[in-house]
């Protein structure tokens, strides 16, 4: 089926309420391990999402999750709804779906950046998000998107904590949230462990509650002369996704972050690794650690900052543009 025709089905069968005898696949089971493995991208008589959109997530993810942490009537948000894969299920189980993206694909989905979400503190009862791993994928191209940071690089992180501090601000105490992420290689660069970091990032706002194994159907991996390079170049193709599961607990647990310490995360866990005082920077060392020089550390991070923003003024593309401003 060529992409405008699914588009065009999918309209039909999600707004239209129409369905396709053609669309049939195994419907969901509860999943009762922490290895997930599915038989297609989607279940049931149409399709949840676009399977053609680029990283999109299997349905019977999204369906697994809403049955254990959520009941008919939650609201679930997706802040970075894509082909709206979590809207669909949403529907199927009687949830209230709440879906934005930079760039929408659909109508139901609105415009908003995932570090800044126009919903009150609290909100939300439920969150999934399946964020981009690096910038292997061209998504919709706006610079302003995580898509385009390299995940090798701190930005990347520091974007992503943005995201972690305002999804911990609009779900519910109690809520759970859910992240479906994998590690990125790239022929000729360093390998980047996605998974570790973000969960660690996690780690300092939300209480983890387990970490799923999710097996890979990509095409590519179905493709002999992928496998055959991975043979040559000695490197593996990645099989699988995390699926990190969390839940907020607002209880006056002190060993943890508070909300307003996250956004420097990175700069805070480089410095107590460069320390040297620990084999592992574990989240409870990492807040154990703020908690004692906080004071110290921030002032370090303000002479970071104020040495970059000297940098950047003193660039030969800032000058160049403040000259062009000065002749306007």
């Amino acid at each position: 089926m060529s992409f405008d025709k699914r588009k065009r089905f999918h309209s039909e069968s999600r707004f239209a309420g129409k369905s396709s005898d053609t669309f049939k696949q195994p419907k969901p089971l509860i999943q009762t391990t922490t290895l997930w493995d599915f038989p297609s991208q989607h279940y049931g008589d149409a399709p949840q999402g676009d399977g053609e959109y680029a990283g999109v997530t299997p349905s019977y993810v999204i369906w697994n999750l809403l049955q254990r942490y959520t009941k008919p009537g939650f609201k679930v948000l997706d802040p970075m709804c894509g082909s709206g894969t979590t809207l669909d299920v949403c529907k199927d189980v009687d949830r209230v779906g709440i879906g934005f993206d930079l760039s929408p694909s659909r109508r139901d989905i609105s415009k908003a950046d995932a570090r800044k979400l126009p919903l009150a503190d609290r909100s939300v009862d439920f969150v999934f998000i399946d964020p981009p791993y690096s910038n292997h994928i061209k998504y919709s191209g706006d610079p302003a998107c995580i898509g385009e940071l390299d995940a090798r690089q701190p930005d990347y992180y520091a974007a992503m904590e943005k995201v972690f501090a305002e999804l911990y601000r609009v779900v519910k105490d109690g809520a759970y949230l859910a992240v479906y992420v994998q590690d990125s290689f790239a022929k000729g660069k360093d390998f980047a462990p996605i998974g570790f970091e973000l969960f660690l990032r996690l780690s300092t706002l939300f209480q983890p509650v387990d970490i799923v194994c999710v097996t890979r159907h990509n095409k590519k991996l179905k493709r002999n002369h992928w496998h055959t390079s991975a043979i040559e170049g000695n490197f593996f193709l990645r099989g699988f996704n995390y699926l990190f599961i969390f839940r907020k607990n607002s209880s006056g647990d002190e060993s943890r972050l508070k909300h307003d310490d996250v956004g420097s995360l990175s700069f805070y866990f480089r410095q107590v690794a460069r320390s040297g005082g620990h084999a592992v920077v574990t989240p409870d060392v990492l807040a154990e650690a703020i908690k004692k020089d906080k004071v110290a550390l921030d002032q370090k991070l303000v002479r970071k900052d104020a040495k970059k923003s000297f940098k950047k003024s003193k660039s030969p593309m800032n000058f160049r543009k403040q000259k062009k401003d000065k002749k306007s």
